[in-house]
Order: structure tokens, then sequence, then C-alpha cells
């Protein structure tokens, strides 16, 4: 093997091009061993790219790929690319010197590695350009060059090999030691609600949660109560703020942790008591792992390259954004706004699985499910707004319910008094179970405590 590692250093890309494609038509394994690594546009020869291709459209069906079925795959691709090419007679010569098709996978590697390079100097070349321009922005050259180096990276990014149920076992295994031991709930981020984490088990790494309600239901109160409680907890907590100015969000959590009347931090001013109370939080706020980024236009790429850069820097347990329709995106030719919402979603999922912690992001609901004929207006799934892709990629989505908002005090089964009573309904939990979680807040819905 390292005889033939040793062997490839020495040929060009055209070479290495070549003899991949040959190991492909002559080794049995080659195609399910670069099938996930490579794609045709990834080869700097088309022609080599579109033998690459016959060659996994028959691995796709399940026909062992040769020289005959091959040819016949080119043919009904593409008549007159094959007559050009004269079918695989170009490749006659290389085939006599093919290398030993064990290394297969590192002729893919190499061939991966060129075609990064290749289209990094041509996003470079292009910036330049547009940089050189007397009235470029620098924020939209910055945002073009965030967009195109991260579309490189997930295209390059490839699949994990099938596994082992062994090795799987294994880390099961481990998992619960540590569930045993400790360490894992060292590394869960709890709410500061003890029903919803009884229910949900809390936030957990890589995991997408949805936040949604109505406006006015509170949905920024809620999660700044957890952003605030998971910092207490000793979390590195990133809140994105697409809504709220820094002063206004600083103003809720501080409204949020003492009983200062929030019309006062608004409008008429704070008693001297009041000021007092404000500079006291305001010294334990200080000590707070909270970091809160405020930008009316923010974008996905912005968002990711902070997240990234604090993960690297050990600064970001949970990544809260408030809230997803606000998310500023470049909607595509004939692409409908549940598509763009469907694909931010899918893109912040991405980057809670990259970042290694919990994503937790608010959503609004359809106005229309205040039509609804039931008067209570239990929320379900359907209410999301844009719901398509948010239900099936969030692992985890719950309502903030206020009963009161509906003229409803009373429990009518248990006689309960709803006064001053939320509830979360999780509606969905992929990894445990789904209910209602309750919790109490103040008369201004400023503070949200425990039930």
């Amino acid at each position: 093997m390292k005889e033939g590692v040793d062997e490839q250093k020495d040929l060009t890309l055209s070479e290495v091009e070549n003899t991949l494609v040959c190991c492909l038509l002559t080794s049995v394994d080659a195609p399910g061993l670069v099938s996930t690594l490579l794609h045709k546009e990834m080869f700097s020869d088309a022609a080599l790219g579109f033998v690459f291709q016959a060659v996994m459209n028959l691995y796709e069906q399940g026909v062992q790929p040769d020289m005959v079925s091959v040819e016949t795959e080119m043919r009904r691709m593409d008549e007159a690319r094959w007559k050009e090419l004269n079918g695989l007679s170009f490749l006659l010569t290389a085939m006599l010197n093919v290398r030993h098709g064990g290394n297969v996978q590192h002729y893919a590697q190499e061939i991966k590695r060129q075609y990064m390079l290749r289209c990094l100097a041509q996003l470079f070349v292009l910036l330049n350009i547009k940089s050189s321009c007397f009235d470029a922005d620098p924020e939209a050259v910055i945002s073009e060059a965030e967009d195109s180096l991260l579309k490189l990276r997930g295209e390059v990014a490839g699949s994990e090999p099938i596994r082992p149920v062994g090795v799987l076992a294994a880390e099961a295994v481990a998992w619960h030691r540590e569930r045993l031991d400790g360490s894992y709930d060292r590394n869960r981020i709890r709410s500061g609600l003890a029903e919803f984490d009884y229910v949900t088990g809390g936030f957990h790494k890589g995991e997408l949660s949805v936040l949604a309600g109505h406006s006015s239901d509170g949905k920024t109160a809620v999660a700044l109560h957890i952003a605030v409680q998971a910092a207490r907890a000793g979390k590195h907590v990133c809140l994105f703020s697409l809504e709220m100015s820094n002063l206004q969000m600083l103003n809720r959590i501080l409204a949020g942790v003492t009983d200062v009347d929030p019309d006062h931090l608004r409008i008429s001013g704070l008693t001297v008591h009041e000021l007092e109370v404000l500079e006291k939080a305001g010294k334990q706020l200080e000590h707070l792992p909270l970091y809160i980024d405020y930008k009316a236009c923010n974008t996905l790429s912005d968002i990711r390259s902070k997240v990234m850069l604090k993960s690297k820097k050990g600064e970001c347990d949970f990544v809260i954004l408030d809230y997803l329709h606000l998310l500023s995106s470049i909607r595509q030719k004939n692409e409908t706004q549940e598509q763009v919402v469907g694909r931010n979603i899918t893109a912040l999922k991405q980057l809670a699985l990259d970042a290694d912690c919990p994503m937790l992001v608010v959503s609004q609901v359809n106005r229309a499910s205040d039509q609804r004929v039931d008067k209570a207006h239990i929320p379900v799934m359907s209410d999301l707004r844009d719901s398509g892709t948010i239900e099936q990629v969030a692992d985890c989505v719950f309502f903030v319910y206020r009963p009161e908002r509906y003229g409803i005090v009373k429990d009518e089964r248990t006689g309960e008094d709803l006064k001053g009573v939320g509830k979360l309904y999780i509606v969905k939990n992929r990894n445990g179970a789904t209910g209602i979680a309750r919790f109490r807040y103040n008369a201004s819905y400023t503070k949200i405590t425990d039930y």
C-alpha cells in the first residue's frame, strides 16, 4: 500500500485522473470506494468526468461497470459526445499502465484537493475583480466570499462511510457510561423550567429546537429566560437578535432578572431605588458568559462565521436565534418563501452539528391559526409559518401558549387558576417524549419563573 502511495506522488493530475478512471473499469470494489468522494465536475479533464459519470450511473443501478457497459451508458447519456471521444478508445494507453486498484481512494482525494484549489483560485480572481470596483460594497463582497466558501465546503464534504455495528455499540456504551458518571449531564443545556427539562431532557449537542408562537405571546421572553439560565449554569451562550437592538435586549434581560417596572426602563425613567437594583443586577450580568449580537439584516454566513469562531475559542455551548423569518437571504429565481426558510433551517441544523452545540431558533406561526373554530386555539405543528422543512429538520418543536390571551382564566377540567400561567406545548421531540410544560410569568410578561 505504501508503495502505491509513493507512486501516486510522482503522478501529474492528468495521470491521477486517468489512473482512477481506469481503476473504476477494472476493479470490482473501486466504484463503491469513490462514489461519495467525487463528482464529474471535479475532473480537470471533462472527458474523464464524462466516463466517471457513466460508471457512477451504472453503479447506482447495481450494474458492475466494465468496458462494454460503460460505453453503452456513455452513448445513452450523450451520443454526440460518445462519438467525439470514439468511446473509450482514448483510454487504451492508460489502461496498459493502470496502477494498483487499492490506491483508488488516494487518487480520489488528490483529485478533490486539486479541484478545491482550482475553485479557490477562481473565487479569489473573481473577488479581486469585484473588490477593485470603485463603488464596491465590502460587506457584499465578504458575504459572497463566505457563501462561496460555505458552498465549496459542503460540496466536497462527502458523506460518512458505513460503520460496523460493533463500533457504534462501543460508542453507545461509552455515552451511557458518561451519563452514569454525570459528565454527559454537565454538557446538557437546561432551560431553567423543570417541567420542560423533565419532558425533553433539556437541549442537546447537535440538535436544533424551534420555539414558536404568535406575536406578543412571549417567544422572546422565554428565549431570554432560557439564555440567562444557561449562562448562569456556566454555559457560553451566543444570542443573535434580528429584531431588537442590544439595548432593547439588555433591558428585557434586566427586567427579567429584577422586579423593575419595564415601562420605567423604556419610557418614564427609573427611580433611585430601581437604579440601585439595576446596578446590582448589572454587576451580576458582567460575569455571565452571554454574548449578544444584533444586526437587523444578519445573514446566515455572518452567523455561521461568528459561531464557528466562538466555537473554536471554546466560547459557544448554545446558540439562540431570534428569529428565523428575519434572517436575510437572497431568494433564487422561482424560489418560494417556504423554500427559502427551508434552506435556512437546514443550514442552521448543519451549523449546530458543525459547532457541536444545541441551537434554539425562534419562529413565527401562521396568522390563519388564530381563525380556527377551536376557541382555545391549542397550537399544532401545522401552525408553524412555512412549516414544511421546519417540521422535518427540527429535532424539537415547542409552542408558547398563554390561556389568558384567549380569555381562559381557569382550567375547565381541573379548576386550576390559569392567570399568570403559560404553557409550552412540545409537539415534536425526535429523541424523547412530547407533552406540556407549565411556567409562570408576571403581569408585564417580562419575568419567567418555574411553575
